[in-house]
């Protein structure tokens, strides 16, 4: 008897402390039980997934805010399955030498890259796409980003215009107006284009239909929500507000 419990003493004792070295290696002292407890969850899943790490001081640093590429890559690592890139580089030009041309490139090449264009230099045939990939994520970015998730899995709804109109009325920050030509065209900037004058609503602009359809879908499926009425699209996005989202998204878009 004595000699049982013997065994079974250190094996106890193993698993004890291996399931205390899991826990800690997934919890951080300025998530846990601060003000950034809301996202603990979402923190321990996108770590255990690989798509993002501490830092070598034990924190997560989750009010650092992140720039394109960073999300770019977080979400690339989280849905591998995604790639435009048929082995090519990014069609953003200004990413080619970036440390996240990759992901870039399988995320936006082809019919996406007119998505997530920030400026487009020379002319038809001979376009230049710049993305500006060092420059800081923000909501909006972040919902286009997350629309290509949505299209890959056949998840994008495509509403009536009259819909999205009725959906942008229910926030204060995003706005629906008729394009002039003092106006930035790219799909990431957060204005909805709609030409409401003649007797049939239309957007107005390329890849407009595209950017009201990652609004309407992302916000009906819960992925990005309102604080008191305010979507805050052009608020830069926290290292605790991507992940969330991430997990948002991935708990919508992926089959259990």
């Amino acid at each position: 008897m004595l000699k049982k419990k013997w065994l079974i003493t250190p094996m106890v004792a193993m698993v004890l402390f291996f399931s205390q070295s899991v826990l800690a290696a997934n919890t951080f002292p300025d998530v846990d039980g601060t003000k950034y407890e809301w996202a603990a969850e979402s923190i321990r899943s996108m770590v255990d997934k690989g798509v993002v790490s501490g830092y070598k001081d034990g924190t997560f640093k989750p009010d650092k805010t992140i720039t394109k590429a960073e999300f770019v890559h977080m979400f690339h690592k989280l849905f591998p399955e995604i790639n435009y890139s048929a082995g090519k580089s990014s069609e953003f030009v200004d990413a080619r030498k970036h440390w996240a041309n990759k992901d870039f490139a399988a995320i936006f090449n082809g019919d996406y890259v007119w998505l997530f264009a920030e400026s487009i230099g020379a002319n038809y045939p001979n376009y230049q796409f710049y993305v500006k990939p060092d420059k800081p994520l923000t909501r909006w970015d972040m919902m286009m980003i997350a629309s290509v998730r949505t299209d890959y899995t056949n998840q994008t709804l495509h509403p009536e215009i009259a819909e999205v109109i009725s959906s942008a009325a229910q926030y204060n920050d995003i706005k629906v107006r008729k394009a002039n030509y003092k106006d930035n065209f790219s799909a990431y900037y957060p204005v909805l284009y709609i030409d409401q004058t003649g007797e049939e609503y239309s957007y107005d602009g390329d890849f407009q239909d595209q950017k009201a359809e990652a609004f309407y879908t992302l916000t009906k499926m819960g992925v990005f929500t309102a604080d008191n009425g305010y979507l805050h699209p052009r608020t830069q996005v926290t290292r605790a507000e991507a992940v969330t989202v991430l997990q948002r998204l991935y708990d919508a878009t992926t089959k259990k």
